[in-house]
C-alpha cells in the first residue's frame, strides 16, 4: 500500500482477509456459499480498506499476516460507471501493487459493451469494475452480439466460477442499494444483483459476496432470504474509531421538529444562516493556514414532486441570506432527470455527483435521492431538506453525506468547523435518534449493540506477575500470624467485661443501666481501662461504672455530689486481625528474590522509543502541557510561568526584529488604497495614495489570528499584562503585528517546542510520572509524543492478563498461572526459540512481548518503511547473567520469512542499539531457513551491523548466509 493504513482501518482489513480467505477455504471443501459485509460509516475510507483487502488477498501481506490467494479474481459491482472510474483511481492512488500509476492500472480493469471480444474468462489477480446497467436485458453484454464474438457475460462468468484455478469474490459496492427486503425472493422478479448472486437461468452461484456498505442491514436481510447461503457475522467499524482518527467531523446537529408543524421556511433560513457563517468561517481559516479555499456547499434535498417555481422561491430565499451567490453559475442539480433546470431568473443545470466536490463554482446543490446513493463530498457543510423519510437506514445514509472533513483532519482551533448541520423539517424524530446513537457510536447499526467480541480467550486463565515468596519468607510470615493471634487473645482478656465462655469475645461496654445489652461489635475497638490501682472508674457520659478488680460486676450510681474525679484510663488496642498465610506456590517459587529484583532492574533498563508525531500548533501543545503538570500536581505554578514567559518573550522578539515587525504593524494598522479619478469632459485619469487607519474593532479583528494562533491563554495574558499601559487596540495591535512576523513567530515557536522539552525532561528525570493515574499517563504521553528529540519511556511492568489455557505451557516466564507455567501461543520457530534459550544456564527468565501491540506493555523499536515509521515489536526478552552474575536484557529474535521490510527492520534495529549499546547483553535476529535450519545475526556486533546499513539488495536473505550469519543453536 502507498498509504499507512489507520489502525481501525489495518483491523478491519485484516478480519475481512482472514475471513474471506476461510470462506474460500470452505467453498473449496464442501462447495458453501458465502456472504459477508464490510460495515463501515461513510468517511472512514472504505475503498482504501477494499484496496487494502484486495491487495492482501492478491499478494498477501507480512503486516497483516495474511497469505496470498494467488487464484483470486475480484467482480466489483456498482450501479455507476462514473463511481466505477472513481474507485478505480482510488485503487490506484493507495495500492501499489494493484497498479503502478494511474496510467497503468494492470491489474484494474473496466468492463465495458465490448469486453466479450477479448475475454472468454477472468484472470487471476485482477479487479474488474462492472456496472449493473451493462448487463440489462436489452445490453450487449448479455445478448452475445458480434461486437462481444458472441460470446454471454454470464458465461464468462459461470465459466470463471466453475474453473478450480479461479475464486471468485464479488464486492457490492454500495450494498444496501437493488437488495431491498424482497429484491429477489422469486426468480421471477430476480434483479441484477440477484442475477449476480443466484446465478442466471442455472449458471453457477456466486462463491463468495462482499457487501460495502454505511447501513448493511438491508445487504444482510436480502442474504438472509438465501437458504443456501451462510451470512457470516459483519466486519464493523464503529463511527467513534472513525472519529478518533480524524477524519470525521466531531459534531453533528441534526434540527427536527417536535411536532408536525410547518417549519420549512424558518429551517431554509436558518440552514441559509448557518452556510453563510461556515463560509465566512472557512474563508478566514484557509487565508490564515495557507490552505486551498474550501468553498463550503449548501445541499437542499428537494420534494420528488418539487416544481421549478418551488425551486425559484427556495433560491429567492437563498440568494437574500449568503451573500455571493451567483444566478448563473452558483446552483446546480443532481436530480435523477439528468436535465438543466430553469428555475425563474436562476439556472440549476445538472451534474454527476462525483464531479460536484471539485467543482467549486457550485454551492448551492439540490438533490433528491442521489446525496445518499453512495456520493461523498466532504465539502458539503449544511444540509436542508424537504423529503419525508422515517426509515433510519435512508437518514443515517443522508447524514453520512456531511461528516468527512474538508481536510481530512480536525480544526483544533474552531469548533464550528469540526461540525455539520443538518435541517430536517420532515423528519421523524423517533428514526433520527437511532441516527444519532449510531453516529455517537452506542450503536454500530440500528438497534445493535456496538460491543462486539474481540479478543475472545477460550478457556481462559489468569495468568499474574511471578513475585517470589520463599519457605524462609512463608515461616516468617506463619510466625507473625501466630504472634497476632496471641496479642489478640492477650488484648481481649485485659478488657473489662471478658468473659471466658464466650470463646475470648469480650463484653467490655458498660450497661445502660436502663436495661441496655452490651454490644460485641466494640470487641474489636480501642476501649478505655481504669487503672488498676482505681476502684471505680465514673462513665462521665452515662453515669455508669466499671469495676477493674471485678469486671464482671457492675457498680450502682451513686449520688453526683458523691462522684470523685475519673483517673486518667489505660488504652487497649486489639491488633488487626491477619489472613493466614498460605504455603508458597510454584509460581511464587520461580525466581528468588535476587533474582526478581535483577529481572526487575534490567526490564525498567529497556528505553523505549515510541513513534512521535508533530504538533500541529507549539503553542497549544505547551498550554495542554502546563494546564496538565498543574491538574497532576507537578507543576502548580506551569501555567502561570508559561503565560508570564511568553509576555517576556514575545516583548523581547519585537525588539529584536524591529525592522520586520514595524513593517507588518503598519499593514496592519493602516490600509493603503489607490484613488482613481477619471475627468470624462477632460478625458484625464489621476490616481493618487490613500491611507485608511484601522480603528478599534479592526484591530480586534485582526488580532483573532493572534488568538488562534498563540492561542487565546497567551494572547489574553498579553493584552492583561499591557492593558493598563497600552489601552486594549494597542494590545491588539501589537499581536496582529507580531503574528504576522515570521521570524517573531518562529522564534515563540522554539522557545514554546523547549519549553515544553524542559518540561518533560524534568518530570522524566523526577520519577513523578510513575505516581499518575492512568487518565493523565495516556494525556501525558500524547503529549509527550509531540516533544522534539527522542522522547524515552519503559514498558510498563505487566501485572496479570487471561490467556487460553489451551495453549502450549512453558517455565520461568515473568508472568505464570499458580503452577509455575504460562501458556503461550508459538509457531514452530518461537517454541524452538524458547525451549533453546530456557536450557541454557544462563537464562534467568524472559518475557513474551506483545507482537503488533500498541500496549503500554509492549516493547517497540522504531523503523522506517517505506510508508513512513512503523514500530517493530521483538519476539522474545531473554532475562539473563553476565559473567559478573548481573541480570542483564537479550533479545531473541525469531523470524520466518524474509519479506520487503525485513531489511528495514533490521535497520531500524541497528539504529536503535547504535544509540543504546549498553542496555542489552545479546541481541540476536534469528532466521528460520527451513527443515530445521536457523541462522543468526548477532547485531550488537558493529561489522554485523555495518553490513546490514550498507546492504542493498531488496531480499535480505542473503544475509544469513554471508560470512555475518552463524547457526543458532
Amino acid at each position: 500500500m502507498r498509504v499507512e493504513l489507520k489502525d481501525f482501518q489495518a483491523g478491519a482489513v485484516a478480519t475481512l482477509a482472514n475471513k474471506l480467505q476461510s470462506m474460500r477455504r470452505r467453498y473449496e471443501q464442501d462447495g458453501e456459499l458465502s456472504s459477508i459485509c464490510l460495515a463501515s460509516p461513510t468517511g472512514s475510507g472504505k475503498t482504501v480498506m477494499c484496496a487494502a483487502t484486495i491487495e492482501a488477498l492478491f499478494f498477501g501481506d507480512d503486516d497483516l499476516s495474511l497469505m496470498p490467494d494467488e487464484n483470486a479474481v475480484v467482480l466489483w459491482l456498482s450501479d455507476s460507471p462514473s463511481l466505477n472510474e472513481q474507485t478505480s483511481v482510488r485503487f490506484s492512488n493507495v495500492a501499489d501493487k494493484l497498479a503502478d500509476s494511474i496510467l497503468d492500472r494492470r491489474h484494474l480493469v473496466t468492463i465495458t459493451n465490448d469486453f466479450g471480444a477479448a475475454h472468454d474468462i477472468l484472470e487471476p489477480r485482477h479487479v474488474y469494475f462492472l456496472s449493473k446497467d451493462l448487463l440489462s436485458k436489452n445490453g450487449l453484454l448479455t445478448k452475445g452480439s458480434e461486437a462481444n464474438s458472441g460470446r454471454v457475460f454470464w458465461d464468462i462468468l459461470d465459466r470463471t466460477i466453475r474453473d478450480p484455478e479461479r475464486n471468485l469474490y464479488l464486492f457490492i459496492d454500495e450494498a444496501h442499494r437493488g437488495l431491498g427486503a424482497n429484491a429477489s425472493s422469486e426468480r421471477g422478479t430476480a434483479t441484477i444483483y440477484a442475477s449476480l448472486i443466484d446465478g442466471l437461468d442455472g449458471r453457477a452461484a456466486m462463491p463468495i459476496v462482499v457487501g460495502v456498505s454505511a447501513t448493511p442491514q438491508r445487504f444482510e436481510a436480502a442474504m438472509d432470504q438465501r437458504a443456501d447461503r451462510v451470512r457470516m457475522p459483519k466486519v464493523a467499524v464503529t463511527p467513534r474509531e472513525v472519529q478518533e482518527s480524524g477524519l470525521l467531523k466531531d459534531i453533528i446537529e441534526l434540527r427536527v421538529p417536535e411536532k408536525d408543524d410547518p417549519v420549512e421556511h424558518q429551517y431554509l433560513t436558518m440552514a441559509c444562516e448557518r452556510y453563510a457563517l461556515a463560509c465566512r468561517e472557512w474563508g478566514e481559516y484557509c487565508a490564515r493556514e495557507g490552505e486551498s479555499p474550501v468553498n463550503p456547499l449548501l445541499l437542499i434535498q428537494a420534494a420528488d414532486n418539487a416544481s421549478s417555481s418551488a425551486l425559484a422561491e427556495m433560491c429567492d430565499q437563498i440568494t437574500g441570506l449568503v451573500p455571493g451567490l451567483s444566478e448563473a453559475m452558483s446552483f446546480a442539480n443532481v436530480f435523477g432527470e439528468h436535465k438543466d433546470i430553469a428555475a425563474g431568473k436562476y439556472l440549476i443545470p445538472y451534474v454527476e455527483p462525483e464531479f460536484v466536490q471539485d467543482a467549486s463554482r457550485i454551492r448551492v446543490l439540490f438533490a433528491k435521492e442521489a446525496v445518499s446513493n453512495g456520493w461523498d463530498c466532504p465539502r458539503a457543510e449544511v444540509i436542508f431538506s424537504q423529503r419525508r423519510r422515517s426509515d433510519s437506514t435512508y437518514i443515517a445514509q443522508l447524514v453520512g453525506r456531511m461528516v468527512r472533513t474538508p481536510l481530512a483532519r480536525r480544526i483544533e482551533s474552531d469548533d464550528l468547523l469540526n461540525s455539520v448541520a443538518c435541517y430536517l423539517p420532515q423528519f421523524n424524530p423517533e428514526s433520527t435518534q437511532d441516527v444519532v446513537d449510531y453516529l455517537m457510536g452506542r450503536k454500530d447499526d440500528m438497534g445493535e449493540s456496538s460491543i462486539g467480541k474481540q479478543n475472545i480467550v477460550l478457556n481462559p486463565v489468569t495468568i499474574t506477575a511471578a513475585v517470589p515468596k520463599s519457605e524462609a519468607d512463608y515461616q516468617q510470615e506463619l510466625k507473625a500470624y501466630e504472634e497476632n493471634e496471641k496479642a489478640i487473645e492477650t488484648a481481649r482478656q485485659a478488657q473489662p467485661g471478658y468473659q471466658a465462655s464466650l470463646a475470648g469475645i469480650a463484653i467490655q461496654e458498660p450497661l445502660d443501666m436502663q436495661g441496655a445489652q452490651p454490644s460485641l461489635a466494640s470487641a474489636v475497638r480501642p476501649v478505655d481501662v481504669p487503672a488498676p490501682e482505681a476502684e471505680l472508674a465514673p462513665q462521665p457520659a452515662t453515669g455508669n461504672y466499671v469495676a477493674a478488680s471485678a469486671p464482671q460486676q457492675l457498680a450502682t450510681p451513686e449520688p453526683s455530689s458523691a462522684r470523685t474525679e475519673p483517673t486518667q484510663p489505660v488504652s487497649i488496642v486489639i491488633p488487626v486481625p491477619m489472613a493466614k498465610p498460605k504455603p508458597p506456590t510454584k509460581r511464587e517459587q520461580s525466581f528468588t528474590h535476587q533474582e526478581w529484583q535483577g529481572i526487575r532492574t534490567a526490564f525498567d533498563s529497556i528505553p523505549v522509543q515510541r513513534i512521535p508525531k508533530k504538533a500541529r500548533n507549539e503553542f497549544q501543545s505547551l498550554v495542554k502541557t502546563a494546564t496538565l503538570l498543574v491538574e497532576t500536581g507537578l507543576d502548580v505554578n506551569a501555567a502561570a510561568d508559561v503565560k508570564k514567559q511568553f509576555v517576556q518573550k514575545l516583548k523581547g522578539y519585537i525588539v529584536a526584529n524591529e525592522d520586520e515587525y514595524r513593517e507588518a504593524k503598519h499593514d496592519v494598522e493602516v490600509a493603503e488604497t489607490v484613488k482613481i479619478t477619471l475627468d470624462k469632459l477632460n478625458e484625464t485619469e489621476d490616481q493618487e495614495q490613500e491611507e485608511a487607519r484601522t480603528d478599534a474593532e479592526g484591530l480586534r479583528k485582526a488580532a483573532r489570528d493572534a488568538d488562534m494562533h498563540f492561542t487565546k491563554e497567551f494572547a489574553n495574558e498579553y493584552r492583561r499584562a499591557n492593558f493598563k499601559e497600552l489601552g486594549r487596540p494597542e494590545c491588539d495591535l501589537r499581536l496582529a503585528a507580531a503574528v504576522r512576523t515570521q521570524t517573531i513567530v518562529d522564534a515563540l515557536e522554539g522557545w514554546a517546542a523547549q519549553c515544553r522539552k524542559e518540561y518533560f525532561d524534568k518530570v522524566d528525570g523526577s520519577g513523578d510520572y510513575d505516581y499518575l493515574n492512568d487518565a493523565a499517563k495516556q494525556r501525558y504521553d500524547e503529549l509527550a509524543r509531540e516533544t522534539e528529540g527522542k522522547r524515552l519511556t519503559k514498558i510498563e511492568w505487566p501485572t496479570s492478563t487471561s490467556t487460553s489455557d489451551d495453549f502450549a505451557k512453558y517455565p520461568c516466564h515473568i508472568v505464570q498461572k499458580e503452577d509455575g507455567l504460562c501458556p503461550l501461543d508459538l509457531n514452530p520457530a518461537e517454541d524452538y526459540i524458547v525451549r533453546n534459550e530456557l536450557a541454557k544456564n544462563r537464562t534467568v527468565a524472559f518475557y513474551r512481548n506483545p507482537s503488533g501491540s500498541m500496549s503500554a506493555k509492549a516493547f517497540s523499536i522504531p523503523y522506517m518503511s517505506s510508508v513512513g515509521r512503523k514500530a517493530l515489536h521483538p519476539d522474545f526478552l531473554f532475562f539473563v547473567k553476565d559473567a559478573a552474575g548481573v541480570i542483564r536484557p537479550s533479545i531473541v529474535d525469531p523470524h520466518g520469512e524474509f519479506l520487503g521490510d525485513t531489511l528495514a527492520k533490521l535497520r531500524g534495529y541497528v539504529t536503535y542499539l547504535r544509540d543504546y549499546p549498553d542496555v542489552f547483553k545479546q541481541v540476536l535476529f534469528v532466521g528460520d531457513m527451513g527443515e530445521g535450519v536457523y541462522k543468526v545475526l548477532n547485531l550488537l556486533r558493529s561489522d554485523v551491523q555495518d553490513a546490514v546499513m550498507s546492504y542493498s539488495d531488496v531480499d535480505c536473505k542473503a544475509l544469513f548466509y554471508g560470512s555475518f550469519a552463524n547457526d543458532y543453536h
